[in-house]
């Protein structure tokens, strides 16, 4: 015997639709506002970004508000998943079902995209793991590359492309998938409307006390920054630490993708109890552990933990300075001459290579060490200036990238004389 008062508390615990619906219309709207200001030009998005957070009104709140918000959404998302599969939606309510799991992919889409556009260093690590996944798939990795980039190489054609993916093509789908399944059944009550109205106000209050973060710009960053990505991704970062190669691009791209296919097909399928409870449960635990492990791996480490913190204080000094419009950065000074590394070398290869030239790790790549390098074939001064032209003439895949525009050739050559220098 099921007495009143619990359903009534069962029927609050099901009102999750109504906190998704909530959650998506503020990203919509505070998407549009922040679509009003940015230009996704790698000249000039860091730049339109940080006069959001400093110069419009309530601009840091409105991001922060979409930044947060995103994570949010996940969240609730998946949280309405597990509530529908354990009210058995998938037999009941076919069409709310399969239009969850598709908003649920849509949603992780969304925010893979938008986490380049503030082209800050976390922004631009986020694209180069995103580089490295898709080259990495069997078969059409190159393809896949291509397409995601709009080139041979991360330029404002990538940013643009991320921009259109993600305010103008995701969005048109959930879109659809909502008034889909708002055609097939409409449970939205008031309760769905408390409920929501309770974790906006949530979220409200919690950006006013956390601004989104942004870190120096995409090419302001040295060799010892360290990117992290935003909560709802650490579990993919921390995965890629023990998946070499292209492993990491299975895991991270074809092994979710099989999921939601099986997800959405789960009403067809026979112990769909079973099946639905495997995928759901190594996904949650899936998340958790990895997210768990980054966040304690960073704080154990001594010296990460010391780098993050310094990083904290330096955004948020940062973010209490003034705005300034400055043209494209352009770097006046070098120190070829001495013994340190030149600043084209510190603009554009510490973050890969070190800063002494020892090689560096970045996820799940690693970066090989230019010490010594001059010993080898084809690396003269000459070949390296090439190198930096096209490196595909020299047999060098990505994530090893031209730099023909961004330095001109005597900048070039700086770098390659220093490279040369070095000795093992």
């Amino acid at each position: 015997m099921t007495l009143p008062h619990e359903n009534g508390i069962r029927a609050w615990l099901q009102a999750t639709g109504g906190i998704v619906i909530v959650l998506l219309l503020t990203q919509f709207f505070t998407g549009v506002l922040l679509a009003f200001y940015y230009v996704p030009s790698v000249d000039h998005a860091y730049q339109t970004v940080s006069y959001i957070e400093k110069v419009v009104s309530s601009g840091s709140w409105i991001r922060s508000v979409h930044h947060y918000g995103s994570q949010w959404l996940s969240v609730f998302l998946f949280l309405h998943v597990v509530q529908l599969f354990a009210t058995g939606a998938y037999v009941s309510r076919r069409v709310q079902w399969i239009a969850s799991i598709l908003l649920l992919g849509l949603i992780m889409a969304a925010g893979g995209t938008g986490y380049s556009l503030p082209w800050d260093a976390r922004a631009f690590f986020s694209t180069r793991v995103a580089e490295g996944l898709m080259s990495g798939l069997p078969l059409a990795g190159r393809m896949a590359r291509l397409w995601l980039l709009g080139g041979s190489d991360i330029s404002t054609l990538t940013l643009s492309r991320f921009f259109a993916l993600h305010v103008l093509l995701i969005p048109a789908l959930i879109v659809a998938v909502v008034a889909w399944r708002a055609r097939a059944v409409n449970v939205f009550g008031y309760r769905h409307a408390i409920t929501g109205a309770i974790v906006f106000a949530a979220l409200a209050v919690w950006c006013l006390k956390h601004p989104a973060p942004l870190g120096p710009s995409a090419t302001a960053m040295t060799g010892k920054y360290l990117p992290r990505p935003g909560s709802q991704f650490l579990w993919l970062y921390e995965s890629l630490k023990y998946l070499p190669g292209g492993l990491g691009s299975i895991a991270g791209v074809i092994v979710p993708s099989i999921a939601l296919l099986i997800l959405i097909s789960l009403p067809w399928l026979k112990s769909q109890r079973v099946i639905g409870a495997a995928i759901l449960g190594a996904g949650a635990a899936l998340v958790l552990i990895m997210t768990t492990a980054s966040y304690v791996g960073d704080r154990r480490d001594p010296q990460i933990a010391k780098q993050l913190s310094l990083q904290a204080m330096q955004e948020q000094t940062a973010r209490s300075e003034p705005f300034k419009a400055t043209p494209l950065e352009v770097i006046t000074k070098s120190d070829a001459g001495g013994s340190g590394p030149p600043d084209y070398y510190v603009k554009f290869c510490e973050q890969c290579h070190g800063a002494h030239g020892e090689g560096a790790r970045q996820g799940r790549l690693n970066f090989p060490p230019l010490i010594g390098v001059a010993a080898k074939p084809r690396r003269t001064v000459d070949d390296i200036v090439g190198l930096l032209k096209d490196p595909t003439a020299y047999g060098l895949q990505p994530p090893m990238r031209s730099f023909s525009d961004k330095l001109t050739e005597p900048q070039m050559r700086i770098v390659a004389e220093w490279i040369v220098k070095l000795q093992k």
